[in-house]
């Protein structure tokens, strides 16, 4: 685009030198002028603005297909959200039954332990018992050995 300069020099020239006499001719010339300089700087600048109209019209273009995809990417993330609720859902699951299991286990460990403790407990006894009925045939041994033969 190229963009003219009105010739103020010479129409200057020639109205300073016509001063007290410019006619209409000269004025209408003038006037013709400043309109074919207006014309095409107008032309000019309406160009520019289709340009930048086909500018934002490819931005929103962009925007538009941008939106589509985000979309997309939305409803796939809505999906993964409801997938992890369901996890978190069945792991509360499992962490109950661990606890229940972990409960139950050490439940099961207390009585284990309570009926080994009773068990020795019981062993201990017939040990003591076993000793004192072997110490005492040991003396019964010796008694008999000690006694004259016949």
């Amino acid at each position: 685009m190229t963009i003219k300069r009105v010739n103020t020099s010479t129409s200057r020239k020639t109205l300073s030198a016509r001063r007290g006499s410019a006619t209409k001719k000269d004025l209408e010339d003038f006037k013709k002028e400043i309109l074919h300089q207006f014309h095409i700087i107008s032309e000019g600048l309406i160009d520019q603005i289709k340009l930048l109209a086909e500018g934002h019209s490819g931005i929103i273009q962009r925007l538009d297909r941008t939106d589509t995809r985000l979309e997309g990417v939305e409803t796939k993330l809505d999906r993964v959200e409801t997938k992890l609720d369901r996890v978190d859902t069945r792991l509360d699951g499992v962490e109950t039954r661990l606890d229940h299991m972990a409960r139950e286990n050490e439940r099961q460990h207390e009585e284990t332990r309570a009926l080994v403790k009773l068990s020795f407990s019981e062993l201990d006894k017939r040990i003591s018992n076993l000793e004192f009925q072997v110490k005492e045939l040991q003396e019964w041994r010796k008694q008999v050995e000690a006694r004259p033969r016949i």
